[in-house]
């Protein structure tokens, strides 16, 4: 059911403008009291981002999956993503072989879970969050389904006929199908076991879904029955092949869903590349301010090698300026989706340009108090004669810190610091080399005098190169 807006729009104090006491000091992965657009932990607000060489990396062992994790954390990320998925090479099936060479659908794989509480554990350890998918449709979809589990064929519990297919298995709920849903539930109950004991997971229900409302909301409410039974509180999204579909399933059942995720904004064939991209973000952003406000989650940015032909996906350079479209455009994480094969790139991964990112991200918010800003696109104008050709995004907390991101290019825009500002601090960080220049004073020009009717206070900045870059400037007292 739709919840009233007037319970949902409760006003909050951004993050910086207060004591810093009042945080929230929970323990575990929580919504940021403070900026509800942004996810806490261990009591500190918290940007969530990364990149990682696949989407299932509880499936790895031993030092495959340390060495991800170590190089992850030592380029600055903290965010990874978990899909219970099971269909790539080396991978191992939830459930138990018995007699005949079936499974057993009410017996376990001990090393399949072993392999999920070492991949916990070891996310848990260096901080990192997890954002968890508990299914995966193309786990049974296509030649998947032959050979799986859940096919009736190939198990001891479900009668010859029951699920013909991924169709069949994903409207149990719609069906009210109670003997498939027991078992089901059966493998959640399971996997609640395990992932339960840590505070550092946060949950979505389906990879990219096409399920219908019922299933989603289904799977969400039971996860979360579960867990406070347990005595525990934990976030559900969804996500779905629409980054607008999700938003308004999320704000439709906001007595289910927690947080929206909006990854498919980060592709060509689904969401936008360039200013669309932000127009775009801010479209949905605006919807859920009027709702929320709750963090908007990229556990995937699409696109991978420059030279790749797979035009669904996008370019790797489109992918690094989404990332920081995202940041800037107020998100509360921001993730490279991985690479699947040679042929057809989805995602960068870890891959060096993506460190190279992530480490400038980290350079950035050891300066920036991205917590207190806003998007704020309002305050910069081009200085050209055709608008379009300006990129340029920006971040504010207007009257102390304001910051934008420059893509790939020379431009040059105006920024007006909209409060009755002289002098602004400025430095510039160049994202490829990881510097950041020396600081300079820049002085506020004013059209007319300083406190005429309706005149602009105007700060040019143009780009130190092509190269990617941001600019930072901080009001100086007087």
């Amino acid at each position: 059911m739709l919840l009233a807006v007037a319970v949902l729009t409760q006003s909050f104090t951004l993050y910086g403008q207060n004591d810093s006491n009042s945080i929230d000091r929970y323990k575990g992965v929580h919504i940021l009291s403070q900026n509800p657009w942004y996810w806490q932990y261990q009591g500190e607000p918290i940007v969530l981002r990364g990149g990682s060489d696949d989407d299932n990396p509880y499936q790895w062992t031993g030092k495959q999956l340390t060495d991800q994790l170590d190089l992850l954390v030592s380029v600055g990320g903290n965010y990874i993503r978990n899909t219970m998925s099971d269909r790539d090479k080396g991978n191992i099936y939830a459930f138990k072989k018995v007699k005949n060479d079936k499974y057993d659908l009410t017996k376990w794989n001990d090393e399949y879970w072993k392999r999920l509480t070492f991949f916990l554990d070891e996310t848990s350890k260096r901080g990192i969050i997890v954002q968890l998918t508990l299914w995966d449709q193309f786990d049974i979809g296509g030649s998947q389904w032959g050979k799986h589990p859940w096919n009736p064929e190939n198990n001891a519990n479900i009668k010859a006929g029951a699920l013909n297919g991924r169709e069949d298995f994903y409207s149990t709920v719609d069906r009210n199908d109670s003997d498939q849903i027991a078992f089901q539930q059966n493998y959640i109950d399971k996997l609640l076991s395990v992932t339960l004991v840590y505070d550092n997971v946060l949950y979505n229900i389906n990879n990219e879904s096409s399920e219908s409302g019922d299933w989603e909301n289904y799977w969400a409410r039971y996860i979360k029955k579960v867990a406070a039974e347990s005595g525990k509180k934990i976030y559900v999204t969804n996500m779905q092949l629409s980054a607008t579909n999700a938003v308004r399933h999320v704000m439709s059942y906001g007595d289910v869903f927690d947080f929206v995720d909006i990854s498919q904004n980060n592709q060509d064939s689904k969401g936008a590349r360039g200013p669309a991209h932000w127009d775009y973000l801010m479209f949905l952003r605006e919807k859920i301010a009027s709702y929320g406000p709750v963090p908007m989650n990229n556990v995937k940015i699409y696109g991978a090698s420059d030279g790749s032909t797979n035009f669904s996906a996008g370019s790797e350079t489109e992918a690094i300026d989404r990332f920081w479209r995202n940041i800037f455009g107020g998100c509360a994480s921001a993730r490279f989706h991985r690479p699947s094969s040679p042929n057809k790139l989805w995602g960068s991964g870890l891959n060096e340009r993506v460190q190279t990112n992530l480490k400038a991200l980290d350079m950035l918010l050891e300066k920036l108090n991205i917590f207190s800003c806003t998007p704020h696109n309002d305050l910069i104008s081009p200085c050209v004669s055709v608008p379009s050709m300006m990129e340029a995004y920006a971040t504010a907390n207007i009257g102390h810190q304001y910051t934008i991101y420059f893509p790939q290019g020379r431009f040059k825009v105006n920024l007006d610091p909209w409060v009755y500002a002289g002098k602004l601090k400025l430095q510039w960080l160049d994202i490829n080399s990881l510097e950041w220049s020396e600081p300079e004073i820049v002085e506020v020009r004013w059209e007319g005098s300083k406190h005429d009717w309706g005149f602009r206070g105007l700060i040019t900045l143009e780009t130190p190169s092509n190269r990617p870059c941001i600019a930072l400037l901080e009001i100086m007292e007087e």
